[in-house]
């Protein structure tokens, strides 16, 4: 892939993260409603009732997790291509910074809180996204040697 759509990615993907953060608390929370509600018909039909604040609650973290897991997998594409020790260690530790600066964005919106819970989320979500770029360019290479 092309470096410089890598950095644009990452651009994006920490904009992204940022602007939901500047968002008050009342349009966060409705469009992560929007999607719990999604969720909570799914599992009213597959025989599960629960309360949809607890799914609403649920859906926020997972889209932690989700963002984090994308940011961490291209921070790491990225950081590897110009380290070569340490590179998880730097990367875990540029997507807490990210995660950090996050979550202090935060204190400045309207209706919302800043969570150390999240960031802890967050950093699972980057190690996630290294250990599945890891998988993958070990698959690749297990590819590339078989076939030679």
């Amino acid at each position: 892939m092309k470096r410089w759509i890598l950095y644009i990615l990452l651009g994006l993907i920490v904009f992204f993260i940022w602007d939901n953060s500047m968002q008050n608390g009342g349009s966060s929370d409705g469009f992560s409603l929007l999607f719990a509600k999604t969720f909570a018909s799914i599992a009213n039909e597959l025989g599960f009732h629960g309360n949809i604040w607890i799914l609403n609650r649920i859906v926020r973290k997972l889209a932690h997790l989700t963002e984090f897991t994308i940011l961490g997998g291209v921070l790491y594409t990225i950081l590897r291509r110009y380290i070569t020790y340490g590179t998880v260690i730097k990367t875990i530790g540029l997507g807490m910074l990210i995660a950090c600066l996050d979550e202090f964005i935060q204190l400045f919106s309207p209706g919302r809180s800043s969570q150390i819970s999240d960031v802890l989320i967050d950093t699972v979500g980057v190690i996630i996204g290294i250990l599945l770029v890891k998988l993958a360019y070990y698959i690749e290479y297990k590819i590339s040697t078989f076939k030679n």
